[in-house]
């Protein structure tokens, strides 16, 4: 029979950690080289709620199985590690750390290194640092045998944890004093630097989440980006980037910096559809820009969603640049930038929200 964890008790025990190393950060553990693989490794963020949940079950029962990932796990000791992660690990992060961790998904087992029944190096992973992580976990995570062991490991990633926020929060501080006198000139510029850049199209998704928030800036409007190439990661989401009103469907967007098919415009069409959005955009990033005019189906899937009472859309990202900037003189650059590096954490886009950083310290 699996073993249940005791929720309250992990939770507890993360308050206490936290509180322990907010006064005397811990700087060694057993398995100190692993940890600091699995945290700093690049595509590993999967494997670090893995790590953290298994170290923390461990340090609340001494008898779980530290590999184990699921309930139906056979071996002696197995546990469910998703539930563990979402409602302990998860909300801790976001709600103590300041979402340091990452704040994406706040069912982070769902992914697919979550969903093996255990930790085992024949598990698929993505390559590289992924299955370097996946790798020393299974080397390293049975060398702790006891809570006490355990404990020691928690208290060491809650210490790198408290380093990082630490740190973010002194970024955002110059952030804040760096943008306050930025002109909507610089903005643009800022933005256009940003797009240029494009981060495997996460850069899409951040500035145009940034306009999204210049034009839908009434409470009754709420904006939700996701990650790239994450499709489905949250049961409510319909598109790229979601616009809600009410809290009902509003706008659906599509965004691609590379060129769209005929196939991503039907799919994306037909689930916005479903979602009952009331109109779905079609943004192309610099490396999916039209030469002339936008391909035929996409007004063959306006004429079409016409007919059904969705009204579909197509632009390029420097022509909504262009439009939401030029109605938006005086806006608050300091808040707008800070909308930049909020949505590139909220979206796991690590290499770009450095960048917002550095950019800002550095030219500013």
């Amino acid at each position: 029979m699996a073993i249940d964890i005791d929720k309250s008790a992990a939770t507890k025990l993360l308050h206490e950690s936290y509180k322990a190393c907010s006064n005397m950060p811990i700087v060694n553990c057993p398995i100190k080289d692993t940890i600091d693989f699995v945290m700093n490794g690049k595509n590993c963020l999967t494997y670090r709620y893995i790590m953290f949940t298994a170290l923390l079950a461990k340090a609340v029962d001494s008898k779980i199985d530290i590999l184990s990932l699921q309930a139906g796990d056979t071996s002696i000791g197995a546990y469910d590690a998703r539930s563990l992660a979402s409602k302990v690990v998860y909300p801790f992060q976001k709600n103590i750390l300041g979402n340091v961790l990452d704040g994406a998904n706040s069912d982070p087992l769902v992914n697919k290194p979550g969903r093996f029944l255990r930790l085992d190096k024949s598990n698929a992973a993505a390559g590289g640092d992924p299955t370097r992580a996946l790798e020393r976990l299974c080397d390293n995570l049975p060398k702790v045998q006891d809570s006490l062991e355990a404990r020691k490991c928690v208290d060491y990633i809650v210490s790198m944890l408290l380093d990082a926020k630490a740190a973010r929060d002194l970024q955002q501080s110059l952030i804040q004093e760096n943008s306050r006198n930025m002109s909507i000139f610089r903005v643009r510029e800022f933005m256009s630097e940003l797009l240029d850049k494009g981060f495997g199209g996460a850069a899409l998704v951040i500035v145009t989440t940034a306009l999204y928030h210049l034009q839908y800036s009434d409470d009754e409007y709420k904006i939700s980006a996701h990650p790239v190439n994450q499709s489905g990661s949250s049961k409510r989401q319909f598109s790229d980037l979601d616009v809600f009103r009410n809290d009902l469907p509003f706008i659906a967007t599509e965004l691609k910096d590379k060129p769209f098919s005929s196939s991503d415009v039907d799919h994306a069409a037909e689930t916005a559809y479903k979602a009952h959005a009331k109109s779905l955009m079609f943004v192309a990033g610099r490396q999916s820009t039209f030469a002339s005019q936008p391909p035929t189906y996409f007004d063959n899937a306006r004429k079409k969603y016409a007919n059904k009472g969705m009204y579909v859309g197509v632009t390029s990202i420097d022509d909504l640049l262009d439009i939401i900037l030029s109605a938006h003189i005086d806006l608050n650059a300091t808040h707008i930038i800070e909308i930049i590096a909020k949505t590139a954490e909220s979206i796991g886009a690590l290499e770009a929200q450095m960048w917002v950083y550095k950019r800002m310290i550095d030219k500013n």
